[in-house]
């Protein structure tokens, strides 16, 4: 595969991170430093610096000097990635609330639901998801909360396209029900109330990982 060569390492890591997110690159591969070369017809520098990049999202567990591995996801893994996206979640609509009136943010996360509802079954429903608690996160003003959410989301979202099927559709319609709470409530200036409706929906999102990753091991 001929890569041009304008920013090689920012395109190898683009295709290797969607081949992941994907699942083209499955939990728990090996990447041969070697093979990438080969593939991409590249020298090792650029392949090496993609590799770290994927590894701080978070979508490589280890690096060898022959090269990394996939991170292999648990039950336990999701559930304490799940709490922390929680907490960075929760922190965000309290310093959006906090260093913000509700007719800034308010007419953004209308619109990224608006679009959640035209992508419902699509993969774009999952980037205006990301964009919906996203909009919080921009307006704390906390570049250190936002670099911690973009990373946990990474692998948040490598799950949840991994386990995407038809039958999703009514989770996600649920899940764009939720928004449309925590926006009235933000709207209304109840931020209290908008960070309890983001915490319940986030342990939601748990629970119907549990029970994948349940139905899952019985397959």
């Amino acid at each position: 595969m001929k890569l041009m060569r304008k920013s090689l390492s920012d395109q190898i890591y683009s295709v290797l991170k969607l081949e992941i997110l994907k699942q083209k690159i499955p939990f728990g591969s090996k990447l041969v430093n070697r093979n990438l070369q080969e593939r991409f017809e590249v020298s090792s520098s650029p392949v090496r610096d993609a590799i770290n990049r994927l590894y701080n999202d978070g979508l490589i567990s280890s690096i060898t000097q022959s090269g990394a591995t996939v991170v292999d996801f648990t039950l336990d893994f999701y559930i304490e990635m799940n709490e922390v996206l929680l907490c960075i979640a929760e922190a965000g609509v309290r310093l959006a609330g906090k260093k913000n009136t509700p007719e800034i943010i308010v007419p953004k996360l209308k619109e990224a639901v608006a679009l959640q509802e035209k992508a419902v079954g699509t993969d774009k429903y999952y980037d205006y998801d990301y964009e919906f608690h996203r909009t919080f996160i921009d307006y704390s003003y906390n570049e250190r909360l936002l670099a911690l959410f973009k990373k946990y989301n990474v692998l948040h979202e490598v799950l949840v396209r991994y386990f995407y099927n038809p039958s999703s559709k009514k989770t996600q319609q649920e899940s764009i029900a939720m928004h449309k709470q925590i926006i009235e409530a933000f709207e209304k200036s109840n931020i209290r109330k908008a960070m309890m409706l983001t915490e319940e929906h986030y342990e939601t999102a748990e629970i119907i990982f549990r029970k994948l990753f349940e139905d899952l091991n019985k397959s």
